[in-house]
């Protein structure tokens, strides 16, 4: 401390020799200038603590270069009763400037004690056992919860479930949450993201929210490809309005209890199965899981190339081949099986 107090005199002695005006502009030159930080680095400010003990802090810590240039050019500024106790978390890189200007406003750094992934097309039943094995919950209470139409309810759903209607995106929380906590976030942030108007634009043709957000699960988990969504989106609204079956494998496996991966004969001819979308005609009865921005905004702006069809692509996967005929996609689905396609292939329609 008082190697600290000799330099602060000095210091002072050097703003008056060289004059106020050019003391001060380097010693504001000095403050904005950034130094890279290894790392993480958390320093911690308890109410009280003097501005000399905060700046040794940064200075041991490598956050500034001098410890006393700081603590004079936060005597200059004024503003140190204004700073907000806390841990305050500095990563990248940080200049003397950026410090005091996060401590000013009380930026502080608390821990996350938890975060869960949603990704796209997640189930309902996915999510509730990530969540069991993250301790939000009981597995059994997660699964009474979902269904609960009151809770249902207070969260502005007009829905049997809330399938579909959790937003795919990383949730964060710094403290550990309830299953209803998780939910009421997760569903607040669904109706966040739904783009503007999109309740009164859907009502323009015909569909409410829980008939768009089925919809858009069967175009989330029909394709990966961001610009096929328009077009399985033609393929479902011509299909609904021909009164034609679906035929969408993905609806049919969502419905399988213990679904292992193959998809056989005898499920696809499962009258039992309301969500088989080959037997039963219209949409399946909910969602088939959670949905994108894109997969909803498909349905408002689906293609009209006449397309009725489509099949993976023999040579590539991942994407599909729309056909407007029957006889063009017959032709395209023995492409597919003579490429060593076995067995009743998701995404043939």
């Amino acid at each position: 401390m008082i190697k600290l107090g000799i330099k602060l005199v000095a210091f002072s002695l050097l703003l008056t020799l060289v004059g106020g005006y050019a003391g001060f502009k380097y010693l504001d030159d000095w403050a904005h200038q950034s130094s890279p930080i290894e790392g993480e680095i958390l320093v911690e400010l308890r109410p009280g603590l003097p501005l000399r003990s905060l700046a040794s802090q940064l200075e041991v810590k490598k956050l500034v270069s001098q410890a006393f240039l700081f603590t004079a050019w936060t005597k200059i500024k004024g503003d140190y009763p204004k700073f907000e106790a806390g841990t305050y978390q500095f990563k990248d890189s940080v200049s003397p400037h950026q410090i005091r200007e996060k401590m000013k406003i009380g930026d502080s750094y608390t821990p996350l004690v938890l975060q869960i992934i949603v990704p796209e097309g997640f189930t309902l039943k996915m999510l509730i056992n990530r969540l069991a094995t993250k301790n939000v919950g009981r597995l059994s209470d997660l699964k009474r919860l979902v269904a609960d139409q009151a809770f249902i309810r207070s969260l502005n759903l007009n829905a049997n479930s809330l399938e579909g209607y959790i937003y795919p995106a990383t949730y964060s929380f710094t403290k550990m949450p309830t299953g209803q906590e998780f939910f009421q976030k997760a569903v607040k942030t669904f109706f966040e993201r739904l783009p503007a108007h999109y309740e009164a634009d859907i009502a323009k043709i015909g569909l409410t929210l829980n008939m768009a957000v089925t919809m858009a699960s069967l175009i989330e988990l029909e394709t990966m490809q961001e610009e096929e969504k328009p077009k399985v989106a033609e393929v479902i609204f011509s299909r609904l309005a021909a009164k034609e079956a679906l035929g969408i494998d993905a609806a049919i496996i969502f419905g399988i209890e213990n679904y292992d991966g193959d998809l056989r004969w005898k499920d696809l001819k499962n009258k039992n199965n309301p969500y088989n979308t080959r037997i039963h005609q219209g949409l399946p009865p909910t969602p088939i899981g959670s949905v994108s921005t894109s997969s909803l905004q498909a349905l408002l702006n689906p293609t009209k190339l006449g397309y009725y069809y489509y099949v993976v692509d023999s040579t590539d996967k991942t994407h599909h081949v729309f056909s407007k005929t029957l006889a063009e996609h017959n032709s395209l689905v023995r492409k597919l099986l003579n490429a060593d396609a076995t067995g009743p292939k998701s995404g043939e329609k």
